[in-house]
């Protein structure tokens, strides 16, 4: 996102920082290495603080303060980053803030706070030795993207967890919240666990929602939206392109999935193993498969309840299911319910 304050969130793996140091020649293969690229202070960070024994990395999760956008074109399809050019006109003192850290005062850029967490879902299959399970994921029918059991390492629970952990602000030490209070107005998301890890995009959406509404949310104050976030739609974005086009009820969907095909990203924008092309096409090319509902109908139905019941929901319904994918995630969770969505939709 590109509003004043808003966090940048890096869909990372263990430790963020990608493979762009000692490992990719170019931008690599994801948003994470293009985002060090983008944002060459949060690079140095990762570099010279690096904590992996092999590449020149961090964990996560982490929040960097402080960090700008230093070069223009990066959006979420990396559509356009391909010239790397400068921003002409980069705040550099223009965007300071001056946040308290243990007593002592000091200036800090507000303009792009960044934060990098993963979801808990690498490897959740072996698209190498598998080769047609990753066309599969693609298309969000996958069974093993949808589970839901109590103690799975991959299952919804544990990114619901992995969610609240990295972004509730009493995670952190109480030295740097009022810092992260200050600095941060809200958070830029996409989709998350649906990128290169292959995970169901509608789980990705739901785990999100619940995580940050009912759970996270209110570790950073009080009042209607203490802890904004925004939720970011591609129709082609860069690890997963027309994936997240599911989230759409079907008109939207259908028509997502042709503005993908119909205006694919040039080969520069992304990188997929070979197994997850459909006939050398980078696009999810089934606009038939979109759902009834979509996040409006979702965020409807569940309006006024509370966190536990959706989550008993999600668990309850596509436990119930057995494995079975014919029906994307939210129509399972609708039911037989089609519900009309609202013109004007704004994520509570």
């Amino acid at each position: 996102g590109g509003l004043k304050g808003q966090a940048v969130q890096d869909i990372s793996a263990s430790f963020l920082g990608g493979y762009i140091f000692g490992n990719a020649c170019g931008l690599g293969g994801g948003q994470d290495e293009r985002l060090m690229t983008y944002m060459p202070e949060v690079a140095a960070l990762t570099f010279f603080l690096s904590q992996h024994w092999q590449f020149p990395q961090l964990r996560q999760p982490a929040w960097i303060l402080g960090a700008r956008m230093l070069c223009k074109g990066l959006d979420g399809t990396a559509r356009f980053d391909f010239r790397l050019a400068n921003v002409t006109q980069a705040p550099i003192t223009s965007d300071l803030v001056e946040v308290k850290l243990k007593g002592a005062a000091y200036n800090v850029s507000g303009s792009r706070p960044f934060a990098a967490f993963m979801s808990e879902n690498q490897g959740f299959f072996n698209w190498r030795n598998r080769w047609d399970e990753a066309p599969l994921a693609r298309r969000n029918k996958l069974p093993s993207q949808r589970d839901v059991g109590r103690g799975s390492w991959h299952a919804f629970e544990q990114q619901v967890k992995a969610w609240y952990r990295s972004v509730a602000l009493t995670s952190y030490s109480e030295d740097v919240r009022p810092a992260l209070k200050t600095l941060v107005s809200s958070l830029g998301t996409g989709p998350w666990l649906s990128g290169l890890w292959w995970g169901d995009s509608q789980l990705g959406f739901l785990a999100v929602w619940l995580s940050r509404d009912a759970l996270a949310a209110p570790t950073w104050g009080e009042g209607a939206a203490p802890f904004p976030v925004d939720y970011y739609i591609y129709s082609a974005f860069t690890e997963n392109p027309g994936n997240q086009c599911y989230v759409h009820a079907k008109a939207g969907c259908q028509a997502c999935i042709t503005r993908c095909m119909t205006n694919p990203l040039p080969d520069t924008a992304y990188w997929m193993p070979e197994e997850a092309f459909f006939s050398k096409l980078s696009c999810v090319p089934y606009p038939h498969e979109c759902g009834e509902n979509g996040i409006k109908e979702v965020v409807k139905a569940f309006a006024g309840r509370s966190a536990n019941e959706l989550w008993g929901e999600i668990e309850g319904r596509l436990g119930a299911a057995g494995g079975d994918t014919s029906r994307t995630v939210f129509d399972v969770l609708l039911g037989s319910r089609k519900v009309a969505a609202d013109t004007n939709f704004v994520l509570p």
